[in-house]
This record gives C-alpha cells, structure tokens and sequence, in this order.
C-alpha cells in the first residue's frame, strides 16, 4: 500500500508539472492500491476457516472421556451376537478373560493366546449405556467341541456411561479340557444376546510336558512341585518317565 501511494504521489507531481510519461507511475501506483484492498476480504475468508478448524479442534476435545477406546473386537463380539452397533442402546466397548496362575497378578488377555498353563480364567465385559438399568448378565464359556464349561448369572445395578462387570466365579483350567481350536465367551443381558467373543490358547512348554507324564491327567504332588519351580530343565522325558517309574514302585512297596 505504501508503494502504490508513493507512486501515485509522484506520477501525479510529475503530471502537474507536465511531464506527460508520469501517467505510467499514476498507473502503477493505481494498480498497487487495487491489488492490496482486492486481496483483503480474502485474507479475512482464510482467517474464518482457520477459526473454524479451531472449534471443530475444541468440540472434539469435549466429548465423553474415554470415547476413543472402543475395542474393534468388542465391536465384532456385538456383531457376532446380532447387534448393530450403531444403533443398540447397550454396545459392549471392552471383552475378554483375566487369566490367574498361582499369586502372580492376573494377566488381561483380548485378542492374545491365552497361555494354557494357567490356573483360573475369569470373563469380563465394559458395556456402555445411555441411562441407568438394572437386570441380570449372564457369562457363558464353551470349549473347542462346544462344550459350556462355565455358566455364571448374577443380578447387576448397572450406571449411565461405562460399567466394567464380571462374574464372581472363575473357570478352572486343566490340560484335559479340549483346546485345539477357539472358544467362545458369550454375555447376555436379561436373556437377550449382548456379545460373542473368540478367543484362543497358546500351548506352554510346561503344559507339553504335563501332559506326556501321564494318561489320566493326574500328576503326582512330587512332580507338580518339580514342575513348577522349573528343576526339569535338563531331563529327558524318558527320564522324567522313569522317575514316575520309580516313584510308583516306591509307593508300592510301602503299602
């Protein structure tokens, strides 16, 4: 702007005085005023949309908390169970299994392998609601043959918004229960499907070995304990046969 007006000021002087080529710097300085109020109200049209990107920014930090941790395989459990979950009310939002072994802290397992020398297993399921309720959820647990293996209902108060349940029950989990494909959690609310979830075990090298040391899957407290504080690292299975072996007869000849 100040350019043109200085052009302006001096094709005019020179006009007036006339030298009759100062038209050009009249015109020059013309067009500089032009062009600097000609690009103004574009300048203020990108500053609206700078602003408005700043309120979408805001409007998306302000909804619920947590809004973004909605688990995909929750998501597909809730398809599995005939919901859309984009239009039921009640869409679980987290599902899966706490895994316990011994007094170490329970492992959380969604998607994982579930490593299958574990003690206990125990479903849970996040639901979120938009208004308080109240009524029974039940958890079900089916084996690789379709096998129920754990049946748990208990009477829920559920709150408006995210509500984490599980049973007060846990599964027991033992090498003779059939573990070769997926099982399957499934949660009802008040008798009506409300998830469906896979999940799937991981074969642990002390299970392989648990289960070549006997038929009947009962093992000895003796080798339970070895077993456990891992001092078998080095033995053959022919050795730790022949020390069932050994221990049999010893028995034996006590009675």
């Amino acid at each position: 702007m100040i350019a043109g007006l200085v052009l302006l000021a001096i094709g005019l002087s020179a006009l007036v005085a006339g030298f009759f080529p100062a038209i050009l710097l009249v015109l020059l300085g013309v067009y500089f005023l032009w062009r600097q109020f000609e690009t103004a109200p574009r300048a203020a049209s990108r500053d609206d949309g700078y602003a408005a990107d700043y309120d979408d920014h805001d409007y998306a930090d302000q909804r619920p908390s947590g809004a973004e941790q909605v688990y995909a395989h929750a998501l597909q459990a809730a398809e599995r169970a005939g919901l859309d979950p984009s239009q039921a009310p009640v869409i679980p939002v987290d599902i899966g299994v706490m895994a316990f072994r011994g007094d170490q802290t329970p492992g959380v397992f969604r998607t994982r392998p579930v490593p299958d020398d574990v003690d206990y297993i125990q479903p849970f399921v996040q639901v979120r609601l938009p208004t308080r309720a109240r009524g029974r959820i039940k958890f079900e647990i089916l084996d690789s043959n379709g096998q129920r293996l754990f049946v748990h209902e208990d009477f829920y108060q559920l709150e408006r918004g995210r509500n984490l349940i599980t049973p007060t029950a846990r599964l027991p989990i033992h090498d003779a229960q059939a573990m070769h494909r997926d099982w399957r959690l499934r949660v009802t609310a008040d008798g009506l499907p409300l998830a469906e979830h896979a999940f799937r075990w991981q074969d642990t090298d002390l299970s392989v070995v648990r289960r070549h040391l006997t038929e009947d899957g009962e093992i000895s407290t003796e080798l339970r304990t070895a077993l456990a504080e891992s001092r078998l690292g080095e033995l053959s299975l022919d050795e730790l046969l022949a020390d069932q072996e050994t221990l049999d007869a010893e028995r034996r000849r006590q009675r």
